[in-house]
């Protein structure tokens, strides 16, 4: 395990979650997220329990991309040398308030994490 890869591990890992990579069903899910921003909701994903808020507009296909990338987490992480287990915190996190998605994380040390992530690939 590489605590200095974290930032590394969580950023690819939140830019490919928005990146046009996710397309699900006929539909990038970047743009089913910039629908719900746009709207003023606080956007947050809770990657370890796979809860999403705001959770009265989680639809199918955002569940399903969310089940499909959490399935993948651990092995994301791995392929950076970071084990999911010593993190006891992972989100993605778009404020209404501003334009700027950031992955968030703490490590069992305590110490957090926090990267900005584009919706571009």
């Amino acid at each position: 395990m590489k605590y200095k890869n974290i930032n590394s591990a969580i950023h690819n890992f939140g830019h490919s979650f928005v990146s046009l990579m996710n397309y699900v069903d006929n539909v990038y899910i970047i743009d089913e997220l910039n629908v719900i921003h746009s709207r003023g909701y606080d956007i947050k994903l809770n990657w370890l329990t796979r809860e999403f808020q705001p959770s009265e507009l989680l639809s199918d296909r955002l569940k399903k991309s969310i089940d499909y990338w959490g399935n993948d987490l651990e092995h994301s992480l791995l392929s950076q040398n970071v084990e999911l287990k010593k993190l006891y915190s992972l989100f993605f996190i778009w404020n209404a308030k501003d334009n700027k998605k950031y992955m968030q994380a703490e490590d069992d040390r305590e110490r957090g994490y926090k990267v900005y992530v584009n919706d571009t690939i």
